[in-house]
């Protein structure tokens, strides 16, 4: 009888520099930089966020907004979902704005409660694409909660499945 065993891969920090300091707005966000999963092949991916918000109290929204852009790779090219405008993710960390609507995959919302809160959360890629991972993907976080980003992390494991 075959056993099937859920691997967890190396914990991958992201690059958060235009993260770090991310005023709040509504359609201003930041996007990570593109992760390749023509090579991994994960079945999916743990996520982790973390912000350390500035002094300030709560209002707008008062939530981060933690999207996902889904990528299709052809072999030579890749196409991104886009945010609403005609500036579509470029596949390395930046600023990036959104429009309301657009065809981003809300992933999760981070809510800022209480003034000087340190949000944190932790996602799942199924939880927005059930059992299959697209080609590859970037994160598309907007602050929406009246206090800026003072600092960031951002992380992601692959997990895959062996069969013994």
């Amino acid at each position: 009888m075959a056993t099937v065993n859920k691997n967890l891969g190396t914990s991958v920090s992201m690059t958060v520099t235009n993260l770090s300091s991310l005023a709040s707005s509504a359609t201003a966000g930041w996007q990570s930089a593109r992760v390749d999963d023509t090579s991994t092949k994960a079945i999916d991916y743990q996520l982790e966020v973390k912000l350390t918000m500035a002094n300030t109290a709560p209002s707008n929204d008062k939530a981060v907004y933690v999207y996902v852009s889904p990528a299709y790779y052809d072999g030579s090219a890749w196409y991104q979902t886009d945010g609403g405008t005609t500036t579509l993710p470029g596949g390395s960390e930046a600023t990036y704005t959104i429009a309301s609507p657009n065809d981003l995959k809300l992933l999760g919302i981070l809510n800022y409660t209480t003034q000087n809160m340190v949000l944190q959360g932790q996602f799942n890629l199924s939880n927005v694409f059930g059992n299959t991972t697209p080609d590859g993907f970037q994160l598309v976080i907007v602050n929406y909660t009246g206090a800026a980003v003072t600092a960031a992390v951002v992380a992601y494991k692959p997990i895959t499945f062996t069969v013994a």
